[in-house]
């Protein structure tokens, strides 16, 4: 049974790291030296998912240096070091970031083949390992909308030119690629044609050094059809709303749990608390949330376990008695539906309560228990303690980790998920440390979804690049962490200046494929992080700036409860205060504001479906603007001179977001992040010639703005920001704006 189990953990660990098959990787050494010895030190990090129990590193005979080396593929790899299998600590020898959550990790660069020689243009050198472009990748090649939208890598400051040769209709085109962005080791171009069966190739130009991609005469194909990646067309309308429901609102005092009592059989007491949060809780403040505005709401785990935060399952099968009952459930999401709102759960399926059944038989038949393979047990006996012998969540031993190699775990967990989303028409879940999970179980958990409910969203919880899971097969969304890291390090942390800000944008567009990207869940505090308004010190102007940027950026608003009267918290448990629904003036006025975003969002399609351009970056001033706007649509690009008549060429530039069409419905935001007023010339989209403010986070006198030569000129209070609109009472150009 032991072998077995070990055998099962490394096909697990594989199946993490399929997803750089077709990448060439590089041998780095890690290596650590402690003061004192240690029993056993893993290596977690960005590599291997952060499983603590992956990864382990080998010891000296005094097992105080250990060293392990891994194979990377080229990028950026953040990791720890897990000694014992419960201290985290970061590499005293590497640099370290903030994952933009607060937490630090210890960073290696791994760079390809080539980056031993400096980067020049124009030296007639191009460093052939980091020219990448995969059809088969959906940021790379991906139609959507009647585009074809295609992406190519190359190092950075390499090339002097990137070509797209296309041939569409018999006719083949050239047109040049811009660089979109960049970052440590490599800059992104792409374009966007009409969608068409399509033969096309690139020519990347440095010098006279000129390589073809692909190799040889054959073009890459892309054929109406392929690469088609659908998500629910609602979600990237959607505003969400999450509820834990023990801290949000106690309707029913009869099902309150006693915090005095232990919780299990271990003796242990909870901890954090209960506050008698319920669903019937939800149901009664229901026209609190439709009044606010929001139109999604996602709790927190709702099925048996013994917790506050349910994240330890015991019984997929009933609803947490001391939260309410399977009738609760089924009335929440027919009264939601009923007011065309819609309800996401949370799945927790990488591990489970020490109440489950199958732990509970693993507890008391050890090696004779027909559900041994359903766990990783390491050796026997199994007892629930501090540094179990059988995996678990973060080796905490009241989380016992699935094994997803088990086709019984996998058909029992799929038969709970399909019963929910029929029974319920739920309309989505939300996947709980799912890159803990192997690829393989989302990619039989989707099918499964999308057949008891066509419409339902999948989101994973994914803290860093979710590429990988975004290519059709596994999620639609993920929470977006990546996005809130970059709010967090402008306006509420102030490390980041309005052109590294913007840069973050820019990346967040070449991350993920466009469905994703506009159906990403984007949060500013959840219940696993600081509340917001601690993130930015307690100062609510940069808490507006904050909700600002989230209401009007490309991406699904997410509400943790409270935020919206600027709840405040810190670190887990801190940050799952209950709700508070008697106001004071301050809070009100902040929810007033939240409510005003929300208003103009529903109200200006271009926040929810529309481009993005960048308009004012002016890090001396810290003010930053940008727009969003609907593209009616796409002219057909003019073609290059023919090959020949190179030398006289005038290449036509092609970028997101640079389409020839109709720019509509336009919207223009502007932040001022520095501690002093600040004027700035805001350029416009469109041709109205008079915009109004439509939200501010601070009063500001003047309401209306004249354009002038395609320019509006603002006076903007520290630490403020305000979204403007085309001034409906005029006319331009003959049309009603």
């Amino acid at each position: 049974m032991k072998r077995r189990s070990v055998i099962v953990a490394a096909a697990a660990f594989l199946t993490l790291w399929a997803g750089w098959a077709n990448e060439p990787t590089y041998p780095v050494r890690f290596r650590l030296e402690l003061q004192q010895p240690a029993e056993k030190v893993y290596l977690a990090g960005s590599f291997n998912e952060w499983q603590p129990r992956a990864s382990l590193m080998q010891s000296d005979a005094e097992k105080r240096v250990w060293t392990l080396t891994l194979q990377l593929p080229p990028g950026a790899h953040q990791y720890k070091f897990v000694v014992n299998g419960t201290d985290w600590m970061t590499d005293p020898n590497a640099p370290a970031i903030d994952d933009g959550n607060g937490n630090l990790n210890s960073v290696v660069w791994v760079e390809p083949d080539g980056y031993n020689r400096p980067a020049r243009v124009g030296d007639g050198q191009i460093t052939r390992s980091a020219i990448r472009h995969n059809p088969a990748d959906l940021r790379d090649r991906n139609p959507v909308q009647g585009r074809l939208s295609l992406r190519l890598r190359a190092r950075k400051d390499d090339v002097e030119r990137v070509i797209l040769f296309c041939r569409q209709h018999g006719r083949t085109q050239r047109l040049a690629m811009t660089p979109f962005v960049s970052d440590a080791l490599y800059t992104y171009y792409r374009t966007t044609l009409p969608e068409a069966d399509t033969d096309y190739w690139f020519e990347i130009r440095d010098g006279r050094m000129r390589i073809r991609l692909p190799e040889g005469n054959t073009p890459f194909r892309h054929r109406v059809g392929d690469n088609r990646f659908e998500i629910p067309d609602w979600a990237q309308d959607a505003i969400y709303y999450q509820i834990m429901p023990d801290r949000f609102y106690n309707a029913d005092p009869s099902n309150d749990p006693d915090a005095s009592k232990p919780i299990d059989f271990t003796g242990r007491i909870e901890g954090d608390g209960f506050y008698g949060g319920d669903l019937q809780g939800i149901l009664k403040k229901l026209d609190y949330l439709r009044d606010l505005g929001v139109d999604t709401l996602y709790l927190t785990p709702v099925f048996a376990s013994v917790t506050h935060h349910n994240y330890d399952i015991d019984d997929y099968e009933r609803v947490d008695p001391e939260i309410g009952t399977d009738d609760d459930l089924r009335e929440l999401a027919r009264t939601l539906h009923q007011h065309e709102m819609r309800l996401v759960l949370d799945g927790v399926f990488n591990h489970v309560g020490i109440y489950f059944f199958a732990f509970q038989d693993l507890l008391r038949r050890q090696e004779q228990s027909l559900f041994c393979d359903w766990f990783i047990v390491e050796r026997f006996p199994v007892a629930v303690e501090w540094h179990p012998n059988y995996w678990a969540w973060w080796n905490i031993p009241y989380m016992p980790k699935l094994n997803h190699n088990n086709p019984l775990v996998r058909r029992y967990l799929l038969s709970v998920i399909e019963r929910w989303t029929r029974e319920l028409r739920l309309d989505g879940w939300r996947l709980d440390v799912p890159n803990e999970v192997p690829d393989g179980f989302w990619r039989e958990f989707r099918p499964v979804v999308r057949r008891a409910n066509p419409d339902a969203i999948i989101i994973g919880e994914i803290w860093d690049d979710a590429g990988r899971w975004l290519q059709g097969d596994m999620f639609d969304s993920v929470m977006n962490y990546v996005w809130r890291g970059a709010v967090l390090g402008f306006v509420a942390h102030g490390s980041l200046k309005p052109s590294q800000f913007d840069q973050r944008m820019a990346q967040l567009q070449i991350m993920y494929p466009r469905q994703s990207l506009y159906a990403m869940y984007n949060m500013l505090s959840s219940h696993d992080t600081p509340r917001f308004r601690r993130e930015c010190g307690g100062d609510l102007r940069r808490v507006r700036l904050g909700l600002l940027l989230q209401f009007t950026g490309i991406g699904a608003p997410a509400i943790y409860y409270g935020d919206e009267i600027g709840l405040d918290g810190g670190g887990t448990p801190d940050n799952r205060r209950p709700m508070r629904f008697e106001l004071t003036d301050e809070e009100r006025a902040l929810r007033d504001y939240v409510k005003q975003l929300i208003d103009l969002r529903k109200a200006q399609p271009s926040l929810r479906r529309g481009e993005w351009q960048t308009l004012v970056v002016d890090d001396a001033k810290g003010v930053y603007g940008f727009g969003r706007y609907l593209e009616d649509a796409l002219t057909p690009q003019p073609p290059l001179p023919p090959r020949g008549r190179e030398g006289a060429e005038t290449l036509l530039s092609h970028g997101v977001g640079e389409g020839q069409g109709v720019r509509a419905n336009p919207v223009l935001v502007i932040l001022n992040t520095s501690a002093q007023p600040q004027t700035a010339e805001l350029p416009v989209i469109g041709d109205s010639t008079r915009w109004r403010i439509a939200v501010s986070t601070s009063e500001i006198e003047q309401a209306t703005y004249p354009a002038t030569n395609g320019r509006i000129a603002i006076t903007l209070p520290p630490l403020s920001g305000t979204a403007l609109v085309p001034d409906r009472n005029l006319t331009t150009g003959g049309n009603a704006q």
